[in-house]
């Protein structure tokens, strides 16, 4: 009896001190991860604050953690099986930290720990324990901010469609209605569906929430699908018909009841409708064909009883160690600071170029400069002065509109507007978009050449992204020069430059006029650019 006694003891020992060591491999492991991440966490947090569209993001976190809690049961039950597939998917995940951070991407950088967390599990736990934390961590997916080159391709649609369903109503309602773009002009105010009236924010919150409510309400996959993707119409529809009901607010009862407590008020009564028709589709779904199972949500496929859990191999911590280590020595060898070259102030920018320009400062709203966080910028008109006397002097009287947008960095996730999207919002309607080669001094270049048109009124803009001694046309193409460069030559700055010239005469007039003005400016422009 003793001796078993004692034999029982060694055994209890034994697991008590493998529960030890396995406790201290995951603290490493969790220690490690905050060392990589904890910027990069508290960087993004604090976007949650300050951005109302990702004010959910501070529940996404506490949500996936509830949906692995609820599993905990099946966890605890399954065999754990380490698959070496595992350092295949961990290794993809630090690849794309360390590609985001050189690179600086801040959107591939943040997912990158939903990707690792991932090959954790996979490495550490194996595919069945993968399988039943898929929905936990695929759901922290929402997050984290999307890239603004994508928001802005989403919001932009989202914004017209709204502007367009409002007039509609506005109309159909007897109300006299302009709209230009997302402008909504009425007898008695203006409105702009901005793009925190896209409806991108309800949108993202709504699909969160979908999820949620699918998962614990649907039992059948695709039914839980079919309620995610009923999502986005209904947050779609229900912003726009808040649109119109503020159209209609401020037709009959004026301007402030689109702004402030009416307009936030508004917006929270139009989010509650949405959940409510969220809601009663998931009744009609659920009541839709017979269950095949008695299952509940969170049942493990494949896992109908509980069975003896091997005991966690250690090797696995070791390799997911010794990979952590890797990434954070390679993260701790990149240049901690950004290369910044010396630049002019656009504010000393020559109000006078090649004897045939007058320049006059236009500046731009403190609404718009907080939109586009700019390190500096110039807009301004430029004319030939008034004592020209030339026998063109209806075309030489053309003026040439000069926007410049400078960012000495866009590691932070500042970075450019793109006119594809400003310029059919503010109500023009792109006629023709080509790329043109441009021979300026010695060099040829490739810029945008855009003819726009609203109502009468016609212009002809010639545009491109003025890149670390590059001129790039495609804004896709600038998008991958800033992550080539930031990995390179640490260097992420650039600039939109943007030329606007009425059409007076002919289009054809209007584009020589715009590129003489550009032959004009170059000169000087290239010396408020930093170098190459």
């Amino acid at each position: 009896m003793g001796k078993a006694g004692s034999l029982m003891e060694q055994g209890t020992e034994g697991v008590r001190f493998r529960i030890a060591i396995t406790v201290g491999l995951i603290a490493v492991l969790v220690l490690l991860l905050g060392t990589l991440y904890h910027t990069i966490l508290y960087n993004m947090s604090a976007q949650w604050y300050v951005d109302p569209d990702y004010s959910h993001g501070f529940l996404i976190p506490l949500i996936a953690v509830y949906f692995a809690w609820k599993r905990r049961e099946q966890l605890l039950a399954l065999p754990a099986y380490p698959s070496r597939a595992g350092i295949g998917l961990l290794g993809i995940g630090l690849v794309m930290f360390i590609v985001g951070s050189v690179g600086a991407e801040l959107y591939l950088q943040r997912t990158s720990l939903i990707v690792v967390i991932a090959g954790l599990v996979l490495l550490i736990l194996g595919r069945d324990a993968l399988r039943m934390l898929a929905l936990p961590i695929a759901f922290l997916f929402f997050m984290v901010p999307l890239p603004a080159i994508v928001m802005n391709a989403i919001a932009f649609p989202l914004q017209m469609f709204a502007a367009q369903t409002a007039a509609f109503c506005l109309y159909h309602f007897g109300i006299p209605v302009l709209r230009e773009g997302n402008v909504i002009v009425l007898a008695e105010t203006t409105l702009e569906v901005a793009e925190a009236c896209s409806g991108i924010r309800s949108l993202q919150a709504l699909l969160a929430m979908g999820t949620v409510y699918a998962y614990f309400t649907q039992s059948d996959l695709w039914k839980r699908w079919t309620l995610v993707v009923l999502a986005v119409p209904i947050a779609i529809v229900t912003n726009a018909f808040r649109v119109s009901g503020t159209g209609v607010l401020a037709h009959y009862w004026g301007a402030e009841a689109a702004v402030g407590f009416y307009h936030t008020f508004e917006g929270l009564l139009v989010f509650v409708m949405a959940l409510i028709l969220l809601i009663a589709s998931g009744v009609v779904l659920s009541k839709v064909g017979i269950r095949q199972r008695g299952s509940s949500p969170s049942s493990v496929i494949g896992h109908s009883s509980p069975v003896v859990r091997h005991a966690i191999q250690w090797w696995p911590f070791f390799v997911a160690i010794v990979l952590l280590i890797g990434a954070w020595g390679v993260e701790q060898s990149r240049p901690s600071g950004e290369v910044v070259l010396a630049k002019k102030p656009f504010a000393a920018f020559p109000l006078h170029l090649a004897d045939r320009w007058e320049g006059r400062e236009l500046g731009l709203d403190q609404a718009v400069l907080d939109v586009l966080k700019l390190s500096d910028y110039m807009m301004r008109v430029y004319r030939p002065p008034p004592s020209d006397s030339s026998p063109r002097s209806l075309h030489a009287q053309i003026p040439a509109w000069l926007y410049v947008g400078y960012y000495q960095s866009q590691r932070t996730g500042a970075t450019y507007h793109s006119p594809k999207n400003c310029l059919p919002g503010a109500g023009w309607q792109i006629v023709e978009s080509t790329h043109v080669p441009f021979t300026v001094g010695a060099s040829v270049v490739t810029i945008n050449q855009v003819v726009i048109q609203k109502g009468l009124d016609k212009q002809v803009i010639l545009y491109w992204y003025h890149d670390r001694g590059r001129v790039i046309a495609s804004e896709y193409w600038a998008k991958a020069y800033i992550l080539w460069d930031a990995a390179t030559r640490n260097r992420t700055d650039g600039a939109l430059v943007r030329i606007s010239v009425p059409v007076v005469t002919t289009t054809d007039d209007a584009v020589e006029h715009a590129r003489g003005f550009l032959r004009d400016l170059w000169p000087s422009l290239l010396e408020f650019m930093p170098l190459a």
